[in-house]
């Protein structure tokens, strides 16, 4: 399937990290991602009910940020895209990528990409 619902520069504060000075403050977690999805019923209908209804993934994504504390970008990932999955059954896959961008000094950028299939996770 090569439909995709992109999201793009969804920042938001996160509670995350290992170090003491990390656990201090939020800070600015930037998530990207494609959820592969089947959009011709949308195409079809012209009805957000047919669609994957990206105000919908960017709210869940940003009620998991609000009560998370995790030390590591990839159990944040993790529970993101199980969430997704459980959440929104026509999203087959996700593809996301977070970024913490004011972690490391002189503009040096890190991030981490997951993906995870719907097949692959039990639900």
């Amino acid at each position: 399937m090569s439909d995709k619902v992109l999201i793009r520069n969804l920042q938001l504060p996160v509670l995350i990290g290992v170090y003491d000075f990390e656990r201090d403050a939020k800070q600015r977690v930037i998530f990207e991602l494609d959820c592969h999805v089947d959009c011709r019923p949308a195409g079809l209908s012209d009805a957000v009910s047919d669609a994957v209804d990206y105000a919908k993934v960017t709210e869940v994504i940003t009620q998991i940020c609000d009560a998370s504390a995790y030390a590591l970008l990839e159990a944040l990932a993790e529970h993101v895209c199980r969430d997704l999955l459980a959440q929104f059954t026509a999203i087959q896959q996700i593809d996301l990528t977070l970024h913490k961008p004011d972690i490391m000094p002189n503009d040096v950028q890190v991030a981490i990409h997951i993906q995870r299939r719907r097949t692959e996770i039990n639900l």
